[in-house]
C-alpha cells in the first residue's frame, strides 16, 4: 500500500507582542498590565493543571490517539503515468513497444546505473511470453514475503485446520509495533476474527498480523517446508528472502487455483485488491485496471509483485535491494507502464 505524517505544534508569542503595542498605543498603567498578566498567568495555570489531569486520567486513551495520528492506515499515492498514452515522454527517450525483447531492452536501460539490485520477471497467462532481468537472484523480500504466508493460511483453512470465523482476542503480549498496519493501534482486548486478520496482513501489509498467522500455522519452520513444497526453493519467510521468478511462479499457480481453493483465492485476491499502497505497479496501468498485489517495502527496498488483468492478464515481479528508494519509487511504475504497453492491450 511508506510515509508517515508528523505535524508539530509550536506557541509563539504572537498575541503577546500585539498585547504590547496595543498597551503602548493607548499608554496604559504599570497597574493594568500587571493585572492582565496576573489573569493570564491564572488561565494559563488553570489549563496546564487540566491538561496534566487528562494525561495522568487517560494515559491509555492518549497514547492510542498519538499512535493512530502518527501511524496513518492508508498510504495510497497513485502517479498518473498508466494513464499517459506517449511511452517515450514517460521512460525519458525514444522508444517502440512491440515485443517482448523490446520490453526487455527498454526495462533494462530504465535500470542502467541505479544503485543496488533489481529483479524484474513478467509472464503472460496465457503462456504465449515472458522474460526477466535478474529474475532468478536471490533479493531482499520485505512484506512480499506475507505473499506465500497468505496462502498457508487459506491452505490451513481449506483443510479445515482453521476456522476463519474463529474470535481472537489481542493480548499486550501480541504488541508488534513495527512498519505498517492498524492492529499495533488497537488496546489489549480487541477483537478479530482469523479472516479479518487475513485481511489487514493482505491489504494493510499487517505486520503485528502477521507474526500472529505465524504462530497459528507453526512458526517459520513449519511454514519453511510448506513453502519447499510448492518448489520456492529459493524463498524463505525465516530470511526474508526469495526472487522475481519464483513469486511470479507463485503468483501463476494461484491465479490457476493451484495451491487454494477457489473460495480462498477469490477472498485473497479481494484482499490484495486497493490495497493501501498503489504507487507501484497499478500506477503504471490505466485508471479502472484490476491489480492484485502484494507490496512491500523497507529501507532501500521497495517491491511489488502481481496480477494485471488487462485484456490479456500477466504476472509481474519487481525486487530490489539496497537501492535509493527514490529511483526505485520513480522507476517501478516506468517499468510497470512499459510492460503494460507490451502485455496490457
Amino acid at each position: 500500500m511508506t510515509d508517515d505524517k508528523k505535524r508539530e505544534f509550536q506557541e509563539k508569542d504572537f498575541v503577546d507582542r500585539g498585547e504590547e503595542r496595543e498597551i503602548k498605543r493607548r499608554k496604559r498603567s504599570r497597574k493594568t498590565i500587571g493585572e492582565e498578566g496576573s489573569r493570564k498567568q491564572t488561565a494559563i495555570g488553570l489549563l496546564v493543571t487540566i491538561g496534566l489531569g487528562l494525561m495522568f486520567y487517560f494515559p491509555a486513551e492518549i497514547r492510542q490517539w498519538w499512535q493512530r495520528f502518527n501511524n496513518p492506515e492508508v498510504i495510497t499515492i497513485l502517479k498518473p503515468i498508466g494513464d499517459e498514452s506517449n511511452v517515450s515522454e514517460i521512460v525519458g527517450f525514444k522508444v517502440e513497444i512491440k515485443e517482448k525483447e523490446d520490453v526487455e531492452e527498454v526495462a533494462g536501460r530504465l535500470l542502467e546505473g541505479l544503485e543496488g539490485d533489481y529483479g524484474v520477471w513478467v509472464m503472460k497467462l496465457d503462456g504465449k511470453g515472458q522474460f526477466g532481468i535478474n529474475e532468478s537472484k536471490v533479493l531482499s523480500a520485505a512484506s512480499v514475503i506475507k505473499l506465500p504466508l497468505l496462502v498457508a493460511y487459506y491452505q490451513a483453512v481449506d483443510e479445515g485446520k482453521l476456522d476463519p470465523e474463529e474470535i481472537y482476542v489481542l493480548k499486550e503480549k501480541d504488541r508488534f509495533e513495527y512498519g505498517t498496519g492498524s492492529m499495533q493501534n488497537q488496546p489489549e482486548g480487541t477483537e478479530y476474527t482469523y479472516r479479518e486478520i487475513a485481511h489487514l496482513v493482505a491489504n494493510q501489509s499487517d505486520n503485528m498480523g502477521a507474526e500472529l498467522l505465524k504462530e497459528w500455522l507453526g512458526r517459520e519452520e513449519q511454514i519453511e517446508g510448506m513453502i519447499n513444497d510448492w518448489a520456492l526453493t529459493a524463498t524463505s519467510v525465516k530470511e526474508g528472502e526469495t526472487t522475481a521468478g519464483e513469486i511470479g511462479e507463485l503468483l501463476m499457480r494461484l491465479y490457476d487455483n493451484e495451491l487454494i481453493s477457489k473460495k480462498s483465492q477469490k477472498e485473497l485476491f479481494k484482499n490484495l485488491t486497493e490495497t493501501v499502497n498503489e504507487d507501484r505497479i497499478t500506477a503504471g496501468v490505466p485508471t479502472g485496471v484490476k491489480v492484485v498485489h502484494k507490496f512491500g517495502s523497507e529501507e532501500g527496498i521497495v517491491n511489488d509483485c502481481g496480477i494485471v488483468y488487462g485484456a490479456e492478464p500477466y504476472v509481474i515481479c519487481m525486487l530490489s535491494t539496497g537501492v535509493n528508494d527514490g529511483e526505485a519509487r520513480e522507476v517501478l511504475p516506468k517499468i510497470s507502464r512499459v510492460v503494460w504497453e507490451w502485455a496490457g492491450r
